[in-house]
């Protein structure tokens, strides 16, 4: 009876302890980043990838898109200039949120500094399918790609923590 309890306790223990796993991406040779559980990727178009977790209870999905600007056509002198711009994050801030719509309201912005590098970070809300959703974004370029890191809210009951965590698990190497 007591190896039927043990073995009846592993079988609900193991699939909490393996949903509960952070999985480490190294984005590029010096980002990296944690998601609560394991990542799917995808190619989304040539020289940039999404990495999606949509959390099985529905209430946030996290995800990151990593661009290599060459491919957009960029050069890298274009790149390192662009930043060098003073109205450089005011030109990007619209771009981020533009594929929202236009009910979309910004609620936070602020300039992090994250290792040597200036990450922008946003919160704003957005219609989405009918839906309000709060919306958080880490946007920086490193090297000659561009990064946005992601959290969608879709429930009020959202962990916190979780979203705080995948944030603060951000590594930018110098």
């Amino acid at each position: 009876m007591r190896k039927l309890f043990i073995i009846h306790f592993l079988f609900i223990l193991f699939p909490i302890a393996a949903m509960s796993q952070e999985t480490k991406i190294q984005l590029t040779e010096k980002v990296s980043i944690s998601f609560p559980e394991k990542s799917e990727v995808k190619n989304i178009q040539k020289g940039s990838s999404l990495y999606v977790v949509k959390l099985a209870d529905g209430t946030a999905n996290f995800n990151v898109v990593v661009q290599n600007l060459l491919e957009m056509g960029q050069t890298t002198k274009q790149i390192e200039s662009q930043q060098l711009n003073p109205s450089f994050w005011e030109q990007i801030e619209p771009s981020l949120i533009a594929s929202y719509g236009n009910e979309t309201k910004v609620l936070s912005r602020e300039i992090k500094k994250i290792g040597s590098k200036e990450v922008l970070s946003l919160v704003f809300s957005a219609v989405i399918i009918g839906m309000n959703r709060e919306i958080s974004s880490y946007f920086f370029i490193e090297g000659v790609n561009s990064i946005n890191i992601v959290h969608y809210k879709r429930a009020d009951s959202a962990s916190v923590e979780l979203k705080n965590n995948f944030f603060n698990s951000l590594k930018i190497l110098d």
